[in-house]
C-alpha cells in the first residue's frame, strides 16, 4: 500500500520565503489570493508552469508562492496563530504526524467536485489530505564510473564496495527519505517484509557501509550534484532529478529495482486564512490537465488516473507510478514512521539513533 493510514492515525487527529513572510500574510487577507507553500527550485518552477499560473487564468485567484513546508513551521504558525500558508504539500511521514497532532484542516470533499474525486487513486484520498503525486527514491550512479548494464541493480550490491568500489552518498537520517529501508533491503530483508523496520538492524549494516559515503545528504538537489560532479559514484535519489538532469546531457542514471516509491500531500494548515480558495486550488491541482503537464515538465507520476492518456507512452514510461516501474518497487509505509511508542513517533526515535549513530 501507498500509505497504512489506519483510523487510530485519523481518530486521533478528527518565489523567495523572506518576500513570502511579509507579503504573503498581507495577501492571505485578501479572498482573491491563495498562498500555496511548496519545496523551491526546479520542481516548483515546474508547479509553477503546471498548476500555480494556469489556477490562476482559470480561478481569478492569485498563487501566493511559498517555499519549505514542514513540521516546525506549521506547529510555529500554530502556536502564534498567525498562519501564513494556505495550502501546503507535504512528504507522507510529516503528513501523518500533522494529522495526528490535530494541525490540519479536515478537508470538505462537498466543496470538491466529485467526478474529478472519482480519477484520483483511492490511496490517497485522505480525511485530512489528498495525494499531490507519486515519486521514487532510487539506486543512481555516475555513468562514466558504471556505464548502465555496469551498475549496482539492488542495494546489496551498493554495499558491495568490492564489486563496486567508490564513493558513495547516502541520506542522513534526519532527511525526510532515511537511509533505513535501503540499510535493511541491503542486509538482505526482501522488500515486501521490511515493515515493521528493525532500526538497530539497519544502523548495524549503515555501520559496514559508512566509511564509504562521502556525504550524507540533507536536500533533494545533493545526491544528484554530487554525481554529476564525479564527488560519489553511487547514491540515492530522486528518481525524477536524475531522469531531468540526463535529458539534459548529464552522466547519471538510475535502476528501478528496490526503488522506494511513495506519495506527497497537499493538505491544509488548520487555521489558514483562506481554506476555501486551498480547497479550490486541491480540486484544480488534482484534474487530469494540470497533473499530466506537471508530469511533463518533471517526471513526477499523477494521482489522477484519467492524466496516463495525456501523456505519450514515453513520457509515462518514465514515471515510477508506471505499472512496469511499479513491479520493481516497494511502498514506503509512512504509517510505521509517524506510529508512537513511549510518547515518540518512530521518525523522532530514528533521529536520537541517528545522532547517537554519527558520533559513535
Amino acid at each position: 500500500m501507498v500509505l497504512d493510514l489506519t483510523r487510530r492515525l485519523f481518530s486521533s487527529g478528527l518565489a523567495a520565503s523572506a518576500a513570502i513572510a511579509t507579503f504573503g500574510r498581507a495577501q492571505a487577507q485578501n479572498s482573491d489570493a491563495v498562498v500555496v507553500c511548496s519545496y523551491g527550485g526546479g520542481f516548483q518552477d515546474a508547479q509553477r508552469k503546471a498548476l500555480f499560473e494556469p489556477f490562476t487564468k482559470a480561478t481569478g485567484i492569485k498563487v501566493v508562492e511559498a517555499t519549505g513546508p514542514s513540521l516546525a513551521k506549521v506547529r510555529a504558525m500554530n502556536m502564534s496563530g498567525n498562519v501564513e500558508w494556505d495550502v501546503a504539500m507535504f512528504v507522507p511521514a510529516d503528513f501523518l504526524i500533522l494529522v495526528e497532532s490535530n494541525l490540519l484542516e479536515k478537508i470538505d470533499y462537498n466543496a470538491i467536485n466529485k467526478d474529478i474525486l472519482a480519477q484520483v487513486d483511492k490511496r490517497v484520498v485522505q480525511p485530512f489530505g489528498v495525494g499531490a503525486l507519486f515519486y521514487s527514491n532510487v539506486i543512481a550512479f555516475n555513468t562514466k564510473r558504471y556505464p548502465t548494464g555496469k551498475h549496482p541493480r539492488t542495494w546489496a550490491e551498493v554495499w558491495n564496495v568490492q564489486k563496486f568500489p567508490g564513493p558513495r552518498i547516502l541520506p542522513a537520517g534526519t532527511f525526510v527519505v532515511r537511509p533505513t529501508e535501503f540499510a535493511l533491503m541491503a542486509d538482505g530483508v526482501p522488500p515486501q517484509q521490511l515493515y515493521p523496520l528493525d532500526l538497530e538492524r539497519s544502523y548495524r549494516n549503515l555501520s559496514k557501509i559508512k566509511p564509504h559515503v562521502v556525504k550524507w545528504q540533507t536536500t533533494g538537489a545533493m545526491a544528484p550534484q554530487a554525481l554529476v560532479d564525479g564527488e560519489a559514484d553511487i547514491g540515492m535519489a530522486s528518481h525524477s532529478r536524475i531522469v531531468q538532469l540526463k535529458s539534459e546531457g548529464a552522466a547519471v542514471d538510475f535502476e528501478w529495482n528496490q526503488g522506494l516509491v511513495t506519495a506527497d500531500y497537499w493538505a491544509i494548515p488548520k487555521g489558514a486564512k483562506n481554506v476555501r480558495n486551498a480547497l479550490k486550488f486541491i480540486e484544480f491541482a488534482s484534474r487530469p490537465e494540470p497533473q499530466a503537464e506537471l508530469s511533463k515538465l518533471n517526471p513526477v507520476g499523477p494521482v489522477n488516473s484519467s492524466a496516463s492518456s495525456l501523456l505519450t507512452p514515453e513520457q509515462a514510461q518514465r514515471l515510477a507510478s508506471h505499472p512496469d516501474n511499479l513491479e520493481k518497487q516497494v511502498w514506503l509505509e509512512a504509517a510505521w514512521w509517524a506510529q508512537k511508542t513511549d510518547g515518540k513517533t518512530n521518525i523522532e526515535h530514528n533521529i536520537e539513533m541517528w545522532n547517537a549513530w554519527l558520533r559513535g
